[in-house]
């Protein structure tokens, strides 16, 4: 923990001061908390959370097929809450059974929260308009089937070109990454390169984004080029004794 504060007196004359403040550094030693808030639990293994943009909700993926979005407490609600505190069930908005045939293994909403799409190991791709404010699906579901294998990640990214919604996906299979046109549905460029299952996509905005595989590398690549730009073999983990470890 880091405090700073400092303060000095001027003095103007016989019995006169003033007081002004600049800044000082305290260091302690004391490790930041953190503590629980809240505790959701489901009947089989939950794989994926993730906060809406607007920070009062987050979506959940489990095992069980059922996708929930829930409200996270703000304000004061958040500010009472101190150590000892003891999780309670958060409020569930909206929640879908049987949301996909198999487990949710990824979910990720849009720069903007109107898009949520999730990934399953039944190898499809669930991309749903999204009302923050009513916390419900707008209009219809689009299904994408492109993948022949479990889907383990998503992100979304700009088109600059035009400002609309690209959908980033991949996973096992093909071991290809999937970049969908989000305003048709419809999946426009497959990229090849890794030869592991694909384990976890990012994107930091323009059009770059990197993954990370099952084959122990790391993949930059740039939309504008179509294809890889840079890429990066991680080293054995300490103690690996195949040095095959993946890059999640």
């Amino acid at each position: 923990m880091t405090v700073r504060c400092k303060c000095h007196c001027t003095k103007h004359g016989p019995g006169h001061k003033s007081l002004s403040s600049s800044t000082t550094t305290v260091y302690s030693d004391k490790k930041a908390q953190f503590i629980p808030v809240t505790r959701l639990e489901d009947a089989q293994a939950i794989r994926a959370a993730e906060f809406h943009p607007n920070g009062k909700l987050y979506a959940i993926g489990s095992n069980s097929k059922t996708l929930r979005v829930c409200s996270y407490p703000l304000g004061n609600e958040l500010r009472a809450i101190k150590e000892g505190h003891e999780p309670y069930q958060p409020t569930v908005l909206f929640k879908r059974c049987k949301h996909h045939k198999g487990s949710i293994y990824c979910l990720a909403w849009n720069s903007s929260g109107d898009l949520l799409a999730t990934g399953s190991n039944d190898k499809t791709i669930k991309l749903m308009r999204f009302d923050a404010d009513r916390c419900d699906i707008v209009g219809t579901e689009a299904e994408l089937t492109m993948h022949d294998g479990t889907v383990r990640d998503l992100c979304f990214m700009e088109d600059l070109t035009n400002g609309s919604n690209l959908l980033i996906s991949g996973g096992a299979g093909d071991c290809k990454i999937y970049i969908t046109d989000c305003e048709t549905a419809t999946p426009f460029q497959a990229l090849s390169g890794h030869s592991g299952h694909i384990l976890s996509l990012y994107t930091w905005g323009g059009a770059m984004f990197v993954s990370g595989s099952q084959d122990r590398t790391i993949r930059f690549w740039d939309l504008r080029t179509r294809g890889c730009v840079n890429l990066i073999t991680a080293p054995p983990a300490a103690g690996s004794i195949h040095g095959n470890d993946p890059v999640t």
